[in-house]
């Protein structure tokens, strides 16, 4: 069995509101995702602000779960509350990932864990106090996306250890890389924007506008 935790509880700290509420398309931006997954796996548990739970009328099938002070916090609320042997987690912040991509990194295979994933394009540097002190080898990094899959005792057992150590993670694969599991990856997508700040809505909308999302009025 697989579960689907979709993360969207955030407080929208750079943004400068709740992101996930921002019409895109005529819709909030956490519905893209939950509308094109529902059903694909055999549950679904969306992961909302405490305060937000009983805002949205939504198919009885979705088990809605209180998010938490932290992404990370989120994401073991949902752990605790799944019943898959492999749980997908995805940020409802990334309107445009494919249903294919989910089917990919849900198969885990001889990893622990499996991400989405795209290879850096630009030179990287690393900056000391406004000061470039390196140039790194660009061959060997790639931008870390969702959907991210997981088995779930791993996992479970990797978010207990790190809250027993007060160690919180950017994504969930870091978790899983801390304490020696093995994470592999599937080929990303570059049309898998992660909205952050409120001028990527406009890249949102041209990226939408080029995969035929119909136009709201």
């Amino acid at each position: 069995m697989i579960s689907l935790i979709l993360l969207s509880a955030g407080g929208g700290r750079r943004f400068g509101r709740k992101k996930q509420f921002e019409r895109l398309f005529g819709k909030p931006l956490f519905m893209h995702s939950l509308e094109r997954l529902l059903g694909m796996f055999e549950e679904t548990l969306l992961v909302l602000p405490s305060e937000d739970l009983g805002r949205f009328n939504l198919p009885p099938s979705i088990k809605k779960v209180a998010g938490g002070k932290e992404r990370q916090d989120s994401v073991f609320n949902a752990l605790i509350e799944a019943q898959g042997d492999v749980v997908v987690v995805h940020d409802c912040a990334r309107p445009f990932a494919s249903t294919e991509l989910f089917r990919k990194v849900s198969q885990l295979g001889d990893y622990e864990g499996k991400i989405s994933a795209v290879p850096v394009r630009d030179t990287v540097k690393r900056v000391v106090h406004g000061m470039v002190v390196e140039t790194l080898e660009r061959t060997s990094l790639w931008l870390s996306q969702t959907p991210q899959a997981f088995n779930r005792r791993v996992l479970l057992e990797c978010h207990l250890r790190a809250r027993r150590e007060g160690f919180y993670a950017t994504d969930d694969a870091q978790i899983l890389e801390r304490y020696g599991y093995k994470v592999g990856i599937v080929r990303g997508e570059v049309t898998n924007i992660k909205i952050t700040y409120p001028e990527d809505l406009l890249l949102a909308e041209s990226i939408g506008k080029l995969l035929g999302y119909p136009q709201v009025p």
